[in-house]
């Protein structure tokens, strides 16, 4: 038993043992070593820490008595720690009681194994702890693709009105409880004219995409940009006061009007128009008022001459 072939990538674990009798250690770490483990050993609750902090173990077989501080606060600690949350913990000990037991499982542990152990089923239980982790792991995996896939719009890569809505909730939220502002954007296409008109213009779905891109070309990499619906865009500009947002919005739209889209298939020029506010310190009731808020300047800009933009703060409201 070298390794696991889970859906043909082989995955070898890294097991640290930690047990403060040298002895002990050795067995479990050589056992291991046969069944196709990489193991280290070590023999006081700070090492265990230690190795688990710097990376790559998958599991902890953690004895209760140690020099140090007991096996129960270590596995306390990996498992309130986010680097090592998702470390497993079997806990190898003299103690059995049906408390000891209990308060091991209710830190984390996912399994106890009481001494004097047999070494092959030791290893059983090693087995059967690493196949729920890897089942685990790839569900994870799975939803958090799904989940991904269900905010995100397909035809420009960019985020899709449902994540917009949850992401400016939080971000109004903790503006209004940390006192910093935010500002929320939303662009719409406005003119779409083929520069040759032989030609015509870029297909619709093309120029979405390529305007898509030019957003995040121009944009911050933890700024929120999504397709709010057919050819709405909107950002989330967390920490940004309204000129630096008035900036930021007039800067791509010049961008974008100078910017001849599918050069040199179907030359194509476009035109926008955009709605600004910006909130803070509970300037705003949530995410439905403040998107209400920009597009009724979204609204307003399209119906003026000149830079069809229109900001407000409204904090000053």
């Amino acid at each position: 038993m070298d390794s696991y072939d889970w859906g043909c990538q082989v995955q070898r674990y890294r097991v640290c043992v930690t047990d403060d009798n040298e002895d002990n250690a050795i067995i479990l770490k050589e056992g291991l070593g046969l069944h196709g483990y990489d193991a280290v050993a070590v023999h006081t609750g700070k090492e265990a820490l230690d190795v688990c902090c710097a990376g790559g173990i998958d599991l902890v077989l953690l004895d209760v008595c140690l020099p140090d501080i007991s096996g129960y606060e270590v596995c306390q600690r990996l498992k309130e720690n986010p680097k090592t949350h998702d470390i497993v913990v079997i806990f190898v000990t003299v103690k059995g009681s049906t408390e000891d037991i209990a308060h091991g499982f209710s830190l984390g542990a996912a399994d106890w194994i009481t001494k004097p152990y047999n070494l092959p089923i030791v290893m059983v239980r090693v087995d059967s702890a690493m196949r729920n982790k890897a089942t685990h792991d790839q569900l994870r995996s799975q939803n958090e693709m799904l989940l991904d896939n269900a905010y995100t719009d397909h035809l420009t890569g960019l985020r899709n009105r449902r994540f917009l809505l949850e992401r400016l909730q939080e971000e109004v939220e903790k503006a209004h409880r940390y006192d910093y502002p935010v500002s929320c954007v939303v662009f719409d296409l406005d003119e779409v004219k083929a520069v040759d008109d032989e030609l015509g213009p870029v297909s619709l779905d093309d120029l979405l995409t390529e305007i898509g891109m030019e957003l995040r070309n121009y944009s911050r990499t933890f700024d929120v940009l999504a397709r709010y619906d057919g050819t709405q865009f909107a950002a989330i500009l967390p920490h940004t006061v309204l000129d630096d947002a008035v900036g930021y919005v007039s800067k791509i739209m010049a961008e974008l009007g100078a910017t001849t889209f599918s050069d040199p298939n179907f030359p194509t020029k476009v035109q926008f128009s955009a709605g600004i506010v910006t909130c803070q310190n509970g300037s705003a009731h949530g995410a439905d008022f403040v998107l209400g808020e920009a597009m009724r300047g979204l609204l307003q800009a399209k119906s003026q001459c000149g830079e069809r933009l229109i900001a407000r703060n409204l904090s000053e409201a």
